[in-house]
């Protein structure tokens, strides 16, 4: 796992539409350019997994408020190029996310995943993430249909434990 660079952003960009174009990845219907992108998430850690040079994965995380209190929270964003799944670089990539965020100092991970998205549930699941609840129709794709939101949480059990 390497930190993600300005050079990564195409095959970033291509994992993530291909995410998109999935169905049951993201709420988003087309991918943003770098900076929007950029924008809308913490700088760090931000990681990319790489094969044979290639760039085969991403993940990273996005504020959850801009409150002060919740500054050591994170929302997870994890992709893997659908060619290259079932071979554990979604493990990889979710535990060293972990791992740099703890060293970032944020004590809570969080994620919003599909239903429907098994594999996304089985990884988080994996990495000791938990259900705490699920938001019922909170969001309407672009063709019309609702969409239910399973919440997931990490809590560190270093950072923020005293």
């Amino acid at each position: 796992m390497e930190p993600l660079t300005a050079r990564d952003w195409p095959a970033v960009a291509r994992i993530y539409a291909a995410g998109i174009a999935g169905g049951n990845a993201t709420f988003e219907h087309a991918v943003p350019d770098r900076e929007q992108w950029l924008a809308a998430r913490l700088q760090k850690p931000c990681l990319v997994a790489r094969e044979g040079g290639e760039v085969v994965g991403w993940a990273a995380l996005s504020p959850t408020s801009s409150r002060h209190v919740y500054r050591g929270v994170g929302a997870v964003s994890i992709y893997v190029d659908p060619g290259c799944a079932g071979r554990g670089i979604g493990t990889s990539l979710l535990l060293e996310l972990i791992a740099a965020s703890e060293r970032a100092g944020l004590w809570t991970l969080e994620a919003g995943i599909f239903p429907e998205n098994r594999a996304s549930i089985a990884l988080h699941e994996r990495c000791g993430f938990q259900l705490v609840g699920a938001r019922r129709r909170v969001g309407q794709m672009q063709d019309g249909r609702w969409r239910d939101v399973l919440l997931y949480e990490r809590r560190s059990p270093s950072v923020g434990a005293d």
